[in-house]
């Protein structure tokens, strides 16, 4: 059966939760290599009350700096216990996970296509930022969940046999 294309903006909400009460201090930013890494700003001082909360399922990402980066700064957060990020940042989660799971969004925005075109898309501002509508309008392939499910586990087997790998490198 063949993949229907959606936009991704069919498939996606934005979150805006807040640390409003200032409990969650696990402070955390997003590397060129789509990851959640521990927030090197100087927080001193800081109101963590505006900063948004991400927890299981919710994506994070800086769509300010992809014409300075040519890549989107994107990361799926899948720890238990929740975080904080940049207020500056936008969050947003799969609004059916009956359509398409998060893992497989996530599996698509780490493809080098995908980084080439969102740096196409950019603004002419000098950071060269994307617009939000603009990501929204970006269609991916959308498989059934099944297949979904399949190119997940095939995508975590390569991670786990590339670790592997690397891991014994430096035995």
């Amino acid at each position: 059966m063949k993949s229907k294309f959606r936009p991704i903006g069919e498939l996606i909400e934005l979150t805006t939760e807040k640390n409003k009460d200032n409990t969650i201090s696990n402070l955390l930013g997003i590397n060129i290599s789509k990851n959640f890494m521990p927030s090197v700003a100087n927080i001193s001082g800081t109101d963590l009350s505006k900063y948004k909360v991400v927890r299981k399922n919710i994506f994070a990402c800086n769509i300010m700096h992809v014409g300075r980066d040519e890549r989107l700064p994107i990361a799926l957060y899948i720890d238990t216990e929740p975080a904080i990020v940049s207020p500056a940042y936008k969050t947003f989660k799969v609004i059916n996970t009956q359509e398409v799971l998060p893992e497989y969004l996530m599996i698509f925005f780490q493809r080098k296509e995908f980084d080439r075109l969102t740096w196409y898309y950019c603004d002419s501002s000098i950071r060269g930022g994307l617009d939000w509508g603009r990501f929204c309008e970006i269609e991916i392939p959308l498989p059934s969940i099944s297949i979904q499910e399949k190119y997940i586990r095939m995508y975590t087997s390569l991670l786990e046999n590339q670790n592997s790998y690397q891991a014994s490198y430096y035995l």
